[in-house]
């Protein structure tokens, strides 16, 4: 979580400062980065609650059995 949240800020303050040293080229460059990284933590993300559900669903079935 903390990690996320420190990717955020980062992005955040590192836009804003090449914001204003880059061309709009490598902009486009660097915001397609940041969104493939940020498509890639949200797929692990939903991989980790995925999984975490097929846990308890599998926890359930024993209890139950």
């Amino acid at each position: 979580m903390c990690r996320n949240i420190y990717y955020l800020v980062l992005g955040v303050v590192l836009g804003t400062i090449l914001g204003f040293l880059v061309c709009d080229d490598t902009k486009k460059k660097i915001t397609k980065a940041i969104q493939n990284k940020a498509k890639r933590l949200s797929g692990c993300v939903r991989s980790s609650s995925e999984k975490a559900e097929e846990v308890m669903d599998a926890v359930k079935n024993a209890v139950k059995g």
